[in-house]
């Protein structure tokens, strides 16, 4: 199934879901461009999805946040006092994303030529490093949040085995479909420092982080296997996440 699909397009539709399909549908074409095809277990749609929320939030707008931090110490310094993995895993998580589009989408190149062969530059290397080292931790946190699906867990842990290869993607993809770095202004740069999940503090309240944890769970487990159930876990899923944050835009395809 093509996945242009799972975005509704008939209608008008309004500037957010057609900034959905616009992400989606770049993201797709750039990782054909750069032979990093998402059409196999490894490299499946779950972190298509993700990626796509992640750079809509670019696109459409930030809200405030202070997860993310310039230095390691920093980090480890916000969650050295926490008991609760879900939060720990929203600071790794936040930060590892600013990291992945700092490093593709809002750096004139990552590259530079050596021996007249491309590679990434000493500040790139570094940003990378420390972006697969925040998914993983990311990862391990999320698997130990009580009920948690594995799904989220597995996309970050995906993120960080290959997080080079999504900078090669994104910053593709600014170039040939985007255009980011020549249409947003710098200010935008200091946007990407707040956290585009929405992390929740510690509580056991459901906040917009954790919706978005559930969408992603439902969508992987109705993908993997589609029937009544899973689709209606799904549906319900999509529609406490419409509920809180009426930006979110998701249509199934018709039975």
């Amino acid at each position: 199934m093509d996945d242009s699909t799972y975005f509704d397009l008939s209608g008008p539709g309004d500037r957010r879901e057609r900034t959905a399909f616009f992400v989606l549908d770049s993201l797709l074409r750039s990782r054909i461009d750069c032979g990093f095809e998402s059409n196999t277990a490894r490299h499946g749609e779950d972190v298509n999805v993700y990626l796509v929320h992640l750079l809509s939030s670019l696109v459409m707008g930030f809200r405030d946040d202070d997860h993310t931090a310039a230095r390691d110490i920093d980090v480890f310094e916000k969650v050295r006092d926490s008991s609760d993995p879900r939060f720990k895993c929203g600071v790794y998580r936040a930060n590892a994303d600013y990291l992945l589009l700092s490093t593709s989408l809002f750096t004139e190149s990552p590259y530079v030529e050596r021996e007249g062969q491309r590679t990434f530059d000493g500040s790139a290397r570094d940003r990378i490093g420390r972006g697969k080292a925040y998914y993983q931790f990311a990862s391990m946190f999320h698997e130990r949040v009580r009920a948690s699906s594995p799904a989220v867990a597995r996309v970050l842990h995906r993120l960080s085995e290959d997080f080079e290869r999504y900078v090669v993607v994104l910053f593709h993809m600014r170039g040939e479909y985007f255009n980011l770095y020549e249409r947003l202004q710098e200010s935008k740069l200091r946007s990407l420092q707040e956290d585009l999940s929405r992390t929740p503090a510690e509580s056991d309240s459901a906040t917009l982080g954790t919706l978005r944890d559930d969408f992603l769970d439902a969508y992987w487990t109705w993908h993997q296997g589609p029937s009544a159930i899973t689709r209606r876990k799904l549906t319900e899923a999509v529609s406490r996440l419409q509920t809180a944050d009426p930006t979110f835009e998701f249509h199934l395809p018709d039975e």
